[in-house]
C-alpha cells in the first residue's frame, strides 16, 4: 500500500489531493528548514490531562494542532508521540489525520529496505514500520 519514491524522481507539484502523508526520509529541498515543530505543542496538551488518559487523547490533540496549521504544512519534531507508554501507532494516526487535513512529515529516524525506523534498537521507544502496511508516500 505504501509508496517509495527516490527524491530525484519526486515533484511536489503532483501531490495535491493525495490524501496520504508524504514522509521525507532524506533532506529534500530544505523542507526540514521550513517545517513546523509540533513536539512542544503536543507535549503541553498531553501534560494537561491525566497520564492514564494520554493514550486515548493523543490522536485528538494531534488533530487539534493540525487544524491550526495551513493545508500542506510540513511538520517535524513529533517525538513525544513515540513515547512507549502511549502504545499508539504513530503512522496510523498520521494516515487517518491526512484524510482530513493535508500535511507532510520530516521523519525523525531513518529509512532502510522498505522500513521506517525510529530510535535505535535496544531503546524502549524503538519502532519499526513497514512502509507497505501504511498508506503513505516516502521520499528517500
Amino acid at each position: 500500500m505504501g509508496t517509495i519514491i527516490p527524491a530525484r524522481n519526486f515533484s511536489k507539484d503532483n501531490v495535491s489531493g493525495l490524501l496520504k502523508p508524504i514522509i521525507y526520509c532524506c533532506p529534500y529541498k530544505g523542507f526540514a528548514d521550513t517545517a513546523v515543530p509540533i513536539n512542544l505543542l503536543l507535549a503541553e496538551k498531553l501534560a494537561g490531562c491525566r497520564p492514564n488518559r494520554r493514550t486515548m487523547r493523543i490522536e485528538t490533540f494531534f488533530n487539534q494542532i493540525l487544524d491550526q496549521l495551513p493545508d500542506g504544512t510540513v511538520i517535524k519534531d513529533f517525538d513525544v508521540m513515540f513515547n512507549p507508554e502511549y502504545k499508539v501507532d504513530v503512522l496510523k494516526i498520521m494516515t487517518v489525520a491526512c484524510k482530513k487535513k493535508a500535511f507532510s512529515v520530516v521523519w525523525p529516524g531513518k529509512y532502510e529496505d522498505g522500513k521506517l525506523f525510529y530510535a535505535e534498537d535496544g531503546y524502549q521507544d524503538f519502532k519499526v514500520f513497514s512502509v507497505e502496511e501504511y498508506d503513505v508516500t516516502c521520499i528517500v
